[in-house]
């Protein structure tokens, strides 16, 4: 019997190939090309969503600056030299130590300072006791009023000599004038130092500042007291509020500029002496308008807008295939020759593997809401350094892509930080088929890609 079947079989797909030779679509069988029982047909895979953050649109307030930058220095602050050359042989402290006016950092050495000190000290003696002598024979009348005012003029000379070469010898030791910080340190034990080189520098940080050359154009919104940010122009995490202190009463007439001089707040420590910072100076601010985060504003071919977050639309319901599309017209030519082959064939050898009795596949992201972007124009007001004012575009509420709007497109499936995670992929799932990122139907293990 199962000789008889197989030889049936055999006839029939022979005729079934003749027949197909010369009808359907693209000379292939029932369903188009190459269609026919057990074809791997492609079928999408499991969605794939962007990782975004965003942030609702809100009322806020925002605030107008001008924007410069300058480099920061303290008003109070020291480069020290040596008065005079010699050979270090002591460093007392180092950078980031906290000093105070005439405080001791270095010490070096000078044989020709110390020797000169010497010197003056042996004269000072020897003319001191000359003078003594010519007091008391001017006493007895051996000694003329002249010789005696000779010899209190050569005291008077050694005295200044000797303080002249006590202080010259005071000069091996480096001491801070002012009290602060130290900030640098130039010089090592051993080396030499001389007064041509900075040895240290001492900075007050309690009073730093920054001054900024603003066109004399704007002079008429910047005043005494206006509140300033600054920002590390490397680093805009590190920020620091200031105050304009003073506004010179001049223009620059070779630059048509004005110099504003603002002083940081006290207690500020996130930026440094000497750092590059861009300066916002605050000359106006509106209350209670529409914002959204400074990084929801992204520029399509120099134009503000921004992706909002919606709900995406249901998907739309399949058409029928329209008679002789895909497949013949049952109705008219009766039942196909596939069709036939299968009901000559046993049940269990015509039934592909894995399509009878098969629990249909679970959307991982079931339960999960769907969302996707939309790109919205917008007309800004004011900007600051955290948020822009949206005069058009958005309403209260709506939400705005901030971290992720670099590539997006509309209708993008994205995911926000705060939804579920859809559950991992059974192990042994996905079958051996590399890359295709859908499934294939007839075969084993046909998981998510």
């Amino acid at each position: 019997m199962a000789r008889v079947r197989i030889a049936l079989l055999i006839t029939l797909t022979a005729l079934a190939l003749g027949a197909g030779c010369g009808g359907g679509p693209e000379g292939g069988g029932p369903g188009g090309q190459g269609g026919g029982p057990g074809a791997e047909e492609e079928e999408p895979g499991p969605e794939r969503r962007v990782l975004v953050e965003a942030a609702p649109a809100a009322i806020g307030a925002v605030a107008d600056h001008l924007v410069t930058s300058g480099t920061l220095d303290s008003d109070v602050q020291a480069d020290i030299v040596p008065e005079a050359n010699g050979l270090i042989t002591q460093v007392l402290v180092e950078e980031g130590a906290t000093v105070s006016a005439g405080q001791l950092l270095a010490v070096l050495a000078n044989p020709s300072l110390d020797a000169n000190a010497d010197r003056a000290s042996i004269e000072l003696q020897r003319v001191r006791q000359a003078l003594a002598e010519a007091e008391r024979l001017h006493s007895q009348g051996a000694v003329s009023d002249g010789e005696l005012r000779t010899a209190r003029n050569s005291m008077a000379a050694a005295e200044a000599s000797f303080q002249e070469a006590r202080r010259s010898r005071g000069f091996t030791r480096i001491t801070s004038p002012i009290s602060g910080t130290l900030t640098v340190r130039d010089v090592r034990v051993g080396e030499l130092a001389t007064s041509a080189k900075r040895a240290f520098q001492v900075v007050d940080l309690s009073r730093l500042r920054v001054v900024v050359q603003l066109p004399e154009k704007d002079l008429p919104r910047v005043r005494i007291g206006q509140k300033a940010v600054l920002e590390g122009a490397y680093n805009e995490s590190a920020r620091a509020t200031a105050t304009v202190e003073r506004v010179a009463p001049a223009v620059d007439a070779t630059t048509g500029t004005v110099k504003v001089t603002i002083r940081l707040d006290p207690d500020q420590s996130s930026l440094l002496p000497g750092q590059f910072v861009k300066v916002r100076l605050e000359v106006d601010r509106r209350e209670g308008v529409l914002t959204i985060p400074r990084r929801a504003l992204v520029y399509d071919e120099g134009e503000p807008v921004t992706w909002r977050v919606i709900d995406a639309p249901p998907p739309k319901a399949e058409e029928p295939a329209a008679a002789g599309e895909g497949a013949p017209d049952a109705a008219e030519d009766g039942p196909g020759i596939w069709e036939q082959i299968t009901a000559l064939l046993p049940q269990d050898e015509a039934t592909p593997e894995g399509e009878e009795g098969q629990e249909p596949e679970k959307d991982p992201w079931d339960g999960i809401p769907k969302r996707t972007v939309e790109k919205v124009r917008l007309k800004v007001g004011f900007t600051d350094a955290d948020f822009a004012e949206v005069q058009e575009g958005v309403a209260a509420g709506d939400l705005v892509v901030t971290v992720g709007n670099n590539n997006l497109r509309a209708e993008t499936l994205v995911k926000l930080d705060g939804d579920a995670d859809p559950p991992p992929t059974p192990p042994g799932e996905g079958g051996d088929d590399k890359g295709g990122g859908g499934r294939r139907k007839g075969k084993r293990g046909g998981g998510f890609r």
